[in-house]
């Protein structure tokens, strides 16, 4: 024989003896008001149902989540049929222009069933056709086999994704695969959590839930909810973006969750942040990338949670952070065990921001892109005060911070403003706020000593871009001198191209740069990084710079 039968495997005659695979779950699901429905690739909520004058037949009225989808509010000819939440988001359709509601069961049937391996089918038509010819019996079907096949296939599914399958209900998901431990049912057509309740009180292992970009609302009271929590027993990780929530709709729904430590509540409405009481103290990792936060002091509600170790606020609307306005880099009792924070593309203003995490106790890895304040130092620049002002960071960007990485920094942060520090000193005012922008730089001071004054980097006295540039000679090895005006911000790379223009006659090769220090005798010093700025070079009005071609 090809392969042995499964000895609880019984041939029999077909005699329709065997209930049907699909359990009898393959029902039309009625549309009501409240339900969620769509129509191609638009979804929305059905706000009424019924006749609309001077038009045949039964109509759906239709608040769209995208409201370009919508042509009026609900009013047709004077008439006003529903309310609409937003402007012009409401329109009317035929039934049979919405796709057909399914449960999660059968949308699990349809996409695992159909997805087999065809080796494996291949060979179990072997293996039966072997057995009937020694049986002797070629029209014995094995009717059974099939269905032993399918229940074991489907007990094996650990990890479900039936994301986007028009899925209203739950269905009998516990007698098909009982095992499930990660389940996404992301835009599908759930109008309450009811129905994913009867879900996840199907699937005893659940540890992670996806259920972004449903709608679905709140309409039991937190009492019962906590009640029902136990069908989330195991629960571990949870998405919920793109749900149209507030962070009052999340904590509520929160004690549904009592074992969550990781929630991704990404692009929802949360604007205002009140600080969790009961619920969310074994949560580990926050994810509220996309919302319109614009404010730290929402932030700092969520400072009391113990167990926070990631905090994601990418493409949120924050302008600055602020802890207290007291001098120096003093540990704050918030966030006490934050390790790692994403602050990419918000829109962060000034360097004091930075500074202030430094008063974070554990922040060990920060993620900082594309915020304004970045915008008038290259990227190495910005990177390197990033990782003076912040003396716990091991990784920034992804990249770790190495010991000679952070000592050159913070040498050179202190470099740039050593000047300013150094006038500050005498006057109380100006020194606090010097120590308020930046909060580590006496313990700098402490670690490294004051810089000698010929390392500083002076401070301009005026802001006028006539002020701002400085008067440089250029020359080359054969004593060809030009004598231009620089902004301190230009990439050495601008002027390597400069040079290469300006001096190519006679000159063979690539330039390279080399500033001459005066307070060391005529000493040249190479301009080794194209990518840093004049200012980087401590180059000053009315150097020198060598060009050498090689």
């Amino acid at each position: 024989m090809v392969g042995a039968m499964p000895i609880d495997l019984i041939p029999k005659f077909c005699n329709g003896a065997m209930d049907s695979v699909n359990g009898g779950e393959d029902i039309e699901y009625q549309v009501s008001v409240g339900s969620r429905v769509k129509c191609n690739d638009d979804f929305g909520t059905v706000k009424y149902i019924g006749e609309v004058q001077g038009y045949k037949g039964i109509w759906y009225g239709v608040e769209w989540d995208n409201a370009e989808r919508g042509k009026h509010d609900g009013f047709v000819d004077d008439i006003q049929y529903f309310k609409t939440t937003k402007k012009g988001a409401g329109s009317f359709v035929r039934p049979n222009k919405i796709a057909p509601l399914r449960t999660c069961a059968e949308a699990i049937r349809k996409y695992y069933g159909d997805q087999e391996d065809e080796t494996v089918a291949a060979h179990r038509r072997t293996v039966i056709n072997e057995w009937k010819r020694e049986m002797g019996a070629p029209f014995i079907e094995m009717v059974g086999f099939e269905k032993i096949h399918q229940k074991q296939k489907f007990d094996r599914l650990l990890e479900v994704c039936v994301s986007n399958q028009n899925i209203a209900k739950a269905g009998d998901v516990a007698s098909l695969c009982p095992n499930v431990r990660s389940l996404d049912v992301s835009q599908n057509l759930f109008s309450n959590w009811r129905e994913v309740i009867q879900l996840s009180a199907q699937l005893p292992d659940l540890r992670e839930l996806n259920v972004s970009k449903n709608r679905m609302a709140i309409d039991m009271p937190e009492e019962t909810l906590t009640k029902l929590s136990i069908n989330f027993a195991n629960l571990e990780k949870l998405n919920i973006s793109v749900c149209d929530y507030e962070w009052s709709d999340i904590l509520a729904l929160s004690h549904l969750w009592p074992n969550v430590n990781e929630i991704l509540a990404a692009y929802n409405r949360i604007k205002t942040i009140t600080p969790p009481e009961d619920t969310l103290h074994v949560l580990k990792v926050l994810i509220l990338d996309g919302n319109p936060i614009d404010s730290w002091r929402e932030v700092m509600n969520l400072g009391m949670l113990k167990n926070l170790k990631v905090l994601s606020l990418n493409d949120c609307h924050i302008a600055e952070i602020r802890f207290n306005d007291y001098p120096g880099n003093g540990k704050v009792d918030v966030f006490e065990n934050l390790e790692v924070l994403f602050l990419n593309r918000d829109r962060i203003i000034d360097w004091r921001s930075v500074s202030e995490l430094d008063k974070l106790k554990s922040l060990k890895k920060l993620y900082f892109l594309k915020n304004p304040v970045q915008n008038n130092e290259d990227y190495d620049t910005g990177s390197q005060l990033i990782i003076a002002k912040i003396g716990n960071l091991q990784e920034l960007n992804g990249s770790t911070i190495t010991r000679e990485l952070r000592r050159g920094a913070e040498y050179d942060y202190m470099k740039r403003y050593g000047a300013e520090w150094k006038m500050a000193q005498n006057d109380p005012q100006k020194k606090m706020a010097f120590d308020l922008e930046h909060c580590r730089f006496q313990e700098l001071i402490n670690k490294y000593g004051i810089p000698d004054d010929s390392l500083l980097v002076k401070q301009p006295k005026t802001t006028t871009l006539t002020s701002q540039l400085l008067e440089i000679t250029l020359r080359d090895e054969n004593g060809k001198s030009i004598k231009k005006k620089f902004p301190s911000t230009m990439a050495v790379q601008k002027l390597v191209t400069l040079a290469q223009r300006l001096f190519s006659k006679g000159n063979n090769g690539t330039p390279t740069l080399h500033i001459v220090d005066e307070a060391m005798k005529g000493a040249e010093i190479k301009l080794d990084n194209v990518m840093k700025d004049l200012a980087y070079f401590s180059i000053k009005n009315g150097d020198t710079i060598i060009i050498r071609f090689r």
